[in-house]
């Protein structure tokens, strides 16, 4: 169906994301990012689903895939799953909706709430799916606010090894580490100051997004999470966080002193996706893939961890544009639903 409109969502607990698109082609995404804490007020999620919707225009069909059912405002997957999908309802309620699942196939919304293990954290899949169109053969790397994708894809199909996230987090697949939200002692143990390591406090006093604002891997406007002290995303103010993360404050520390530990965190972080990524290919026992396809709002760190591994890199922004690429599970299931849209008239799994 070329001439369609589907709005395709990744709806997590920390950001929505909406991509509208009209007819199958790859280029011609609208983009719309809104960082939500769904934890806080979750009753809001329908009003916030709303108003994502009216910035982009509404659309005769919408798909959808979720991780927000992790959030602990929800007593399990399956609670949060069915939350999700009420809200979705009650935001839309005479749209044809479809959920995808880490089968890599869309089910009705009665269907996804019947099968929630099926959909609840399946963006990555959509993301690999559509990746794996013009990239047959290497590793999908997706560094988000908070969490590091590396999925591997051979001969045009998506090759995981894991489909739940406490799966993938075995297999390598799945890294807790982002470029805005990951606690820095959740990073490092120690970093390196003055010529020494000097212990971190396990204390929330600043986040991964610190640091790279500190190092101008990101700008003010990039920062779209909660500061953990609720003061401003400024460099001044990062660096008071920083400082906090050995105990001093910034009339102790120089700005030598913060770029060093602001350093150890980031070649911590590297270090971590990157060994990820070599046990993936480990795991996948393939001459193929040795090359990376790097995508997400923390797409630098993608870059140079699969640089550290040894991969050459091309980036998804070259290949679909930076919007998609910052947004590309929501990107992806608008696509996929497209492609499959002639069976929206048939059975409830598609």
């Amino acid at each position: 169906m070329p001439g369609l409109v589907v709005l395709g969502w990744d709806i997590g607990g920390a950001n929505i994301k909406a991509a509208r698109i009209h007819g199958a082609g790859e280029h011609g995404f609208e983009v719309v990012e809104q960082p939500f804490a769904l934890w806080r007020a979750p009753r809001n999620l329908p009003a916030m689903l709303r108003n994502v919707a009216d910035r982009l225009g509404d659309a005769p069909a919408m798909a959808l895939t979720m991780t927000a059912e992790l959030a602990d405002c929800f007593a399990s997957k399956r609670e949060g799953v069915s939350f999700v999908l009420d809200a979705f309802q009650t935001a839309f309620p005479d749209v044809a909706s479809w959920v995808f699942g880490t089968d890599g196939r869309f089910r009705s919304i009665d269907a996804a709430r019947d099968q929630p293990d099926a959909v609840a954290a399946a963006n990555w899949m959509a993301a690999a799916m559509m990746v794996a169109r013009r990239f047959p053969d290497g590793l999908f790397l997706d560094v988000g606010t908070t969490t590091a994708d590396i999925i591997p894809i051979a001969g045009g199909r998506v090759a995981a090894c894991g489909r739940t996230d406490t799966e993938r987090l075995r297999t390598g697949e799945l890294v807790y580490t982002g470029a805005l939200r990951t606690p820095v002692a959740a990073v490092v143990r120690s970093v390196r100051f003055r010529g020494q390591a000097c212990r971190v406090a396990a204390e929330h006093f600043a986040i991964t997004a610190d640091v790279h604002l500190w190092l101008r891997h990101i700008d003010e406007h990039a920062y779209t999470c909660e500061t953990p002290d609720g003061r401003g995303p400024g460099r001044r103010e990062a660096a008071a966080r920083l400082a906090r993360v050995v105990c001093a404050d910034v009339e102790m520390l120089s700005d030598d002193d913060l770029t060093a530990i602001a350093r150890s965190v980031e070649r911590k972080q590297l270090r971590q996706i990157a060994a990820a990524i070599r046990q993936v290919l480990r795991q996948l026992r393939s001459a193929r893939s040795h090359a990376a396809v790097v995508a997400g709002s923390g797409s630098f760190l993608a870059r140079a961890a699969a640089q550290q591994a040894g991969l050459a890199v091309h980036d998804l922004a070259d290949a679909l544009g930076p919007a998609v690429s910052s947004a590309a599970p929501a990107a992806a299931v608008a696509r996929l639903l497209i492609e499959q849209a002639e069976l929206l008239h048939g059975s409830a799994a598609l």
